[in-house]
């Protein structure tokens, strides 16, 4: 079964649980937003692939679930250390953009550890070396830029690349 079929039956479900009636007027309305929002991100999240139900494929579940918790507990950690900065009378940052090397190589491995690290309170990423090796990170303290490319190393890169390589 491709993967394209998969998610255009699974979005009208989400739809009818985020509207919260069950419907068959929901059940199309879904269809037809599903099918307009994952139409133009087909090609990053393969659509046109063959899926099997296999134990791979089962095995991925519970490591997206750990990656959803470390990214929760991480977004906590990060918001109350830009919290501590923004309370000091005397803010003392050195904010800076840092280079940091991703070992993740699919665009969807690529695209989640970005987006993890923007989603981070403190950090943002602003570009991506040519060959994908690299992520350019804004980071509001950039006086320890090994400890920035360590954190996000062994904190985020690690769950990302089990839960979406």
């Amino acid at each position: 079964m491709k993967r394209r079929l998969i998610t255009y039956m699974a979005l009208p479900l989400v739809w009818c649980m985020v509207s919260g009636q069950i419907t068959i007027g929901n059940l199309f309305l879904g269809l037809i937003f599903g099918v307009v929002v994952a139409e133009p991100f087909s090609k990053l999240y393969r659509l046109d692939e063959v899926v099997t139900p296999n134990g791979y494929w089962l095995a991925q579940i519970p490591k997206k679930i750990i990656y959803f918790f470390v990214l929760l507990k991480e977004i906590i950690k990060a918001n109350i250390m830009v919290a501590k900065i923004i309370i000091q009378p005397k803010i003392d940052i050195k904010p800076g953009i840092i280079k940091v090397p991703i070992r993740t190589k699919t665009n969807i491995g690529i695209t989640a550890i970005a987006n993890t690290i923007t989603l981070t309170p403190g950090t943002l990423t602003v570009d991506i070396s040519d060959d994908k090796t690299t992520l350019f990170v804004h980071a509001i303290d950039a006086t320890d830029p090994q400890g920035v490319r360590d954190s996000i190393r062994d904190d985020l890169e690690k769950y990302v690349l089990e839960a979406f390589e």
